[in-house]
This record gives C-alpha cells, structure tokens and sequence, in this order.
C-alpha cells in the first residue's frame, strides 16, 4: 500500500474545497475550509502539529475555518452584494421564463421557472394583456430584488 503523509491529505482536502468553492458551490463556506485545510496541512508539513494528533488537527482545522469566516465574511457578503453595482441582474434581461402554478395576471404576484428555478414574477406595466398562461413563455424586462418583471414573448418582439 502507498503511504501519503496526512499533510498531503490536508493539503489535497483544502484543494477539493477551494474547486468546490469555484465550480459554484458559493455561500456555504467551502472557501474557508479550504483554506484552513490548507493551514493545517503545511502546519503539520512543518511538523508544527503532530501528524498522529488528529483531534488536534480538526480542531484546528475547525477553529481556523471559524476565524476565516469570521474575518472574510463581510468582506465577501459585501463584495457579492454592492450596492452600488446595480446591473447585477443584467444578464438576466431579455432571457426566457415560463409560468408555473397558476396564470399569471396583472397585479398580482405569479410564478415562473427561469433557469432551473422557480421565482415570484409580475407583468410590466405596459404590458397590454391582462394575463399570461400556465406554461406560456414569458421575457424577462426588469429585476425587482428578488421578483422579475416579466412580458408575454409575442408582447416583447
């Protein structure tokens, strides 16, 4: 059998952890345990950590993690949610939806599935027709925090 260091392994969990991080699994923290994972692979590589004090290890791997998180999270929270930038959603605009649930009408809030999930929409104000169907498709026109404005296809050519 081929015997790895446990500093490797670390080293290879925090890898596994940061392409997680990238790959899309944002939000949940993977950046921070990757990191620390990180950490305590070159401390136990340095032999600052006893490679056979595993306990130790998570803790430290857990108490870093938490102290990264505590550090960056602002930061991060912020640099995701600028408020300031106000075309976040611009990609968005122009994409197809369709509606769920029930039709949805004018001035009343329905459901669309746009890109893999289901999220509040509202006919736009010069939108001409009074209710769009259940499985119709709609164009996204504006976003709203977290509702979209939407318009029937035919309505939007």
């Amino acid at each position: 059998m081929i015997h790895v260091p446990l500093a490797y392994w670390w080293l290879i969990a925090g890898a596994v952890f940061l392409i997680v991080e990238a790959f899309g699994a944002t939000g949940i923290g993977f950046l921070f345990a990757g990191l620390a994972a990180i950490i305590v692979g070159a401390l136990v590589h340095w032999q600052v950590i006893a490679a056979d004090a595993l306990i130790l290890q998570f803790g430290i791997f857990f108490g870093i993690t938490a102290l990264i998180a505590a550090l960056l999270w602002r930061k991060l929270k912020y640099w995701r949610t600028d408020p300031s930038n106000t075309d976040q959603f611009i990609n968005i605009l122009g994409d197809t939806a369709k509606v769920v649930d029930a039709d949805l009408q004018r001035g009343h809030t329905g459901r669309v599935r746009w890109s893999g999930t289901t999220m509040s929409a509202t006919l736009a104000a010069d939108c001409k027709i009074e209710s769009v169907r259940v499985g119709d498709t709609v164009v996204i026109k504006e976003v709203h925090g977290n509702e979209l404005v939407v318009a029937p296809m035919q309505a939007s050519e």
